[in-house]
């Protein structure tokens, strides 16, 4: 049986690469891709599907928390917002760390 599927030229260029790495033809590489996809029971390894998401997304949330932190620190000089924002910073390390541990342990 043929098929014809189509893929742009960036598209060709990346599977060319590595069907070359593999030493495979495109379509022996295209085939053994579609195969092993197909038997996958999450065949395109979507992103919202990966349990590590929500840690993603909680060490994002922190990062914008020190972004902020550290904009407060640099336009405030000394003061008491200052001091608000340096005071952030150590619960903010701890709960980045225990993200990471958890991220660390789900790979």
């Amino acid at each position: 049986m043929q098929i014809t599927v189509r893929f742009t030229p960036t598209a060709i260029a990346a599977i060319g690469e590595r069907a070359a790495a593999e030493r495979l033809t495109i379509a022996g590489f295209i085939g053994d891709a579609a195969l092993a996809a197909a038997r996958s029971t999450d065949p395109l390894a979507r992103a919202e599907r990966d349990p590590r998401r929500p840690l993603a997304e909680a060490l994002d949330r922190m990062a914008g928390e020190l972004n902020a932190a550290v904009a407060t620190v640099r336009d405030s000089g000394d003061g008491p917002a200052c001091e608000a924002a340096l005071a952030v910073l150590p619960d903010l390390a701890e709960r980045t760390y225990t993200v990471l541990d958890a991220v660390l342990e789900a790979a």
